[in-house]
């Protein structure tokens, strides 16, 4: 059974230790320093070709060997989720438009890694959720213009073309440039160096060139207050509300269409696990000068991996719940 590596679980922490580390340096300069932009767009663009460089999508006809649970997987991560995530932020954050937008943000991609870890640590079924993270990744970066334009356009007036900049420029490039980097490096040097070796080494340097990224962010600008971060609270809020309702309808839904356990449990991590690192050099690009956006972003996995634990810990109190109507059914059938 999969294990969190003690990298993992600081992640949150160090993430959101830069991010204090670089409003306190902010504080004691007291100045704008606009050029640290360009050095944070640079940093962002390396980390999520990092996050996509180690993905494997060659296994999207997979996930269609399970018809139904995948349908009603698409469904909830890119129809029901960002619905519910926008109406959710009208009601706990529409005053405070900044972290409306870096929770829908955050809440509005699919995690692409985490989520497997948590699926095998409630004994979930892996090898379906490996195939559902190429349509994952796919509907994210096609979908991302709309969410934008229709949802967080709503709330803080965007540019198009920022907007589309941002969509080509942090996902849709590295995305590509990741797939051809891979399929060179695994023709010269062979699989099991790049999936061992050199994603250990890539997660080393993911990372730190994050934590550099972030401290660049919070560093360059001055538009923080005290007051604006002391509304935090209502952000965590949010989060525990998101996490927590998602799971729960997941659970119900599990039952009601007779998914069974395993399926269950791997609808619930790749539905309720969110992918930060895509979407802050969005956030960067589209939404400049606004750093309560990066905040937001930033503070979600230091919520999300407490409560991903302990969603892990309570769903494998379901399993007869979730596996009743599936015992029934074997009955009948005999």
């Amino acid at each position: 059974m999969a294990a969190l590596s003690t990298k993992d679980k600081e992640k949150p922490f160090i993430l959101i230790g830069s991010a204090i580390l670089g409003i306190i340096i902010q504080n004691i300069l007291n100045t704008d320093l606009p050029f640290m932009t360009y050095l944070v767009e640079v940093g962002v663009f390396l980390v999520i070709l990092a996050v996509m460089l180690p993905v494997e999508i060659k296994d999207v006809g997979g996930a269609f060997k399970k018809i139904k649970p995948t349908i009603i997987v698409l469904i909830i991560n890119f129809i029901l989720i960002p619905i519910f995530s926008w109406s959710m932020g009208w009601l706990i954050l529409k005053n405070y438009p900044n972290f409306w937008v870096g929770a829908i943000l955050y809440t509005l991609t699919p995690c692409i890694g985490w989520y497997l870890i948590f699926t095998d640590i409630a004994e979930g079924d892996v090898a379906w959720g490996i195939s559902l993270l190429p349509w994952n990744i796919t509907l994210q970066i096609v979908l991302m213009p709309l969410y934008l334009y229709f949802l967080v356009g709503k709330v803080i007036p965007i540019d198009f073309y920022a907007l589309l900049r941002s969509v080509i420029l942090f996902l849709v490039a590295p995305f590509l440039i990741g797939f051809i980097i891979q399929k060179f490096i695994i023709k010269f040097k062979g699989q099991d160096y790049f999936y061992v070796k050199f994603k250990k080494t890539l997660g080393e340097i993911k990372l730190w060139a994050l934590v550099i990224v972030i401290l660049s962010m919070f560093i360059s600008q001055k538009s923080l207050t005290y007051s604006e971060i002391s509304k935090v609270g209502l952000l965590i809020i949010f989060l525990i509300i998101f996490f927590f309702v998602l799971f729960l309808f997941v659970v119900l839904i599990g039952r009601l269409f007779n998914l069974g356990y395993a399926d269950t449990v791997t609808m619930a991590f790749t539905t309720t696990a969110r992918n930060s690192e895509a979407v802050i050099g969005v956030a960067i690009a589209a939404f400049p000068g606004h750093p309560l956006v990066y905040m937001a972003i930033i503070l979600g996995p230091i919520v999300e991996l407490p409560l991903l634990l302990i969603i892990a810990k309570i769903i494998m109190q379901f399993r007869n719940f979730l596996s009743v109507r599936e015992k029934d059914l074997s009955l009948v059938k005999t």
